[in-house]
């Protein structure tokens, strides 16, 4: 037995020495993460600064009949873009891009483009344009490879602003100023290595978030027992119970170790989990892990244009800041996906005056049927408050929604905003990751959530708390790195209390 505990005293030695300051940095990085996240484009921004349409639109019918008689349309949508009314129709075979006017050609995509659009998020003159050709800090998605090339436009303005912008749509990819870059570097970059020589690789990411979890599980897993160990010992020497170190690094080690120890071994497991999912042969799940809300929808299935009872151009007395208009449906019930001023919402496009859409229960069920079959068992309620599984510390998750619950071997739980169609899918599985990993790594459990202040101080103190703990292990492992290379000095051996 003493020799087992002297293994794992040695390992957490070495563990500790090796993570320590990685644990540390996690824990601090973590509370700036928390108000500071990575840089990045907010939908509200994109809509702003988008171009608002005419007030004269043509009908639908006049853009329909410019299409080749081969061609029926299936996708239809709307925009403003360089001064141009740009209707967009097609299939999923093809589509083509109109005016309404037809003798007016569909203006290119050129560098005067990209300067047209960055002029209205920056009003000034760059001092700096780069070409990116691959992904690199703050373009680091696998998401920015379609757009590539990116031009990256720098400016000497009071907010040392960059801007990201697509050379093949002149869409804005991403936008930041030097405050939130500087943010970036003390929070999220550190913390969860968005770094383009990691993060650039997903795969490779992946794999250094998992092993350096494991690490830290590893080193706070040992340095529990270590713990314990050593307050056993004493309590069988002394018999009394406190720690047994008299040097104060050591002292303060030990005892804030104890306190905090299991809590840095939950949430060493979750960063640990934080990229991997629960195995099916710990929790079981026959269905597909991944959801689309298309599945719902029936997105597959294509609506007659005919179902559109609503005029467009209404939608433009309605809201005269209309910038984008998308023609979709939720199963049978044909909307208008719009963006006015900043703000996206979905029409009803079935009554003849503009109303915003509210998808019936019966559709949702249609729905579940098509995805679990016409015998499927489940339970629909409307739900206006969170729960453990639909809930937001930020409050940005819509209320009501429509709560499915499946009587199945997956536990399959659907949460369905009646407004946008959106859905959240969840099964026993992913309710299990949601415990492993936020849970833990966010406390994002919905006692602590409806009482903000309670959150916050629980979640300082124990960052707080575990930073402390590896912190002083990082003076104790310098220390044992030290005393390693004297011992090996007189006697060429390592790893000797």
């Amino acid at each position: 037995m003493r020799r087992f505990s002297n293994g794992i005293i040695t390992l957490h030695r070495i563990t500790g020495t090796i993570v320590s300051l990685f644990f540390a940095m996690w824990f601090l990085t973590g509370l700036v993460l928390i108000y500071h996240g990575y840089p990045g484009v907010e939908d509200a921004d994109l809509n702003r600064h988008r171009e608002n349409l005419p007030d004269s639109l043509p009908a639908l019918q006049a853009m329909l009949d410019r299409l080749p008689g081969d061609v029926m349309p299936t996708q239809v949508s709307l925009r403003q873009f360089q001064g141009q009314t740009l209707f967009s129709l097609g299939n999923r075979d093809t589509s083509f891009t109109f005016c309404p006017d037809p003798s007016e050609p569909v203006r290119p995509v050129d560098w005067q483009t990209v300067e047209s659009v960055a002029r209205r998020w920056v009003n000034a003159e760059p001092v700096r344009v780069d070409t990116l050709y691959k992904r690199a800090q703050w373009i680091l998605y696998s998401s920015y490879d379609s757009k590539l090339p990116i031009y990256r436009l720098s400016y000497d303005d009071p907010a040392h602003h960059e801007i990201f912008i697509s050379q093949r749509d002149a869409e804005v990819q991403q936008f930041t100023d030097l405050r939130s870059r500087r943010w970036a570097y003390f929070g999220a970059i550190p913390h969860k290595f968005y770094i383009p020589a990691i993060r650039g690789d997903a795969d490779k990411w992946k794999v250094w978030i998992t092993v350096g979890g494991i690490f830290c599980i590893i080193a706070a897993l040992t340095g529990l027992y270590t713990g314990i160990y050593r307050l056993v010992q004493r309590h069988r020497r002394q018999k009394g119970w406190g720690t047994p170190y008299r040097k104060r690094v050591y002292r303060w080690h030990h005892v804030a170790g104890l306190v905090f120890g299991l809590f840095m071994l939950a949430w060493g497991i979750s960063g640990a989990m934080s990229m991997q999912r629960i195995p099916t042969w710990l929790v079981p799940m026959q269905g597909d892990y991944f959801f689309s809300s298309s599945k719902m929808w029936d997105k597959r299935r294509d609506l007659p244009l005919a179902e559109w009872k609503l005029d467009y151009r209404l939608l433009k007395q309605a809201w005269p800041e209309l910038k984008e208009v998308e023609w979709m449906h939720f199963g049978a019930v044909p909307a208008y996906r719009i963006v006015e001023g900043e703000n996206e919402r979905y029409v009803d496009a079935r009554g003849p005056v503009p109303v915003e859409l509210t998808i019936p229960e019966t559709e949702v069920a249609a729905g579940v049927r098509r995805i679990n079959g016409d015998d499927a068992v489940f339970r629909i309620e409307e739900m206006d408050h969170y729960d453990d599984y639909y809930l937001s510390r930020w409050n940005t998750l819509t209320l009501p929604v429509y709560k499915v619950t499946v009587d199945d071997a997956d536990g399959q739980v659907y949460y369905v905003n009646p407004k946008t169609g959106h859905v959240r899918y969840l099964t026993r599985n992913k309710m299990v990751k949601k415990w492993v990993f936020s849970g833990i790594h966010y406390l994002n459990i919905r006692w602590l959530i409806e009482r903000p202040v309670l959150w916050t101080i629980a979640i300082w103190t124990l960052c707080l708390g575990g930073a402390f703990v590896s912190l002083t292990g990082v003076v104790l492992g310098i220390r044992f790195i030290r005393r390693q290379f004297r011992r090996f000095g007189r006697k060429g051996k390592f790893l000797q209390d």
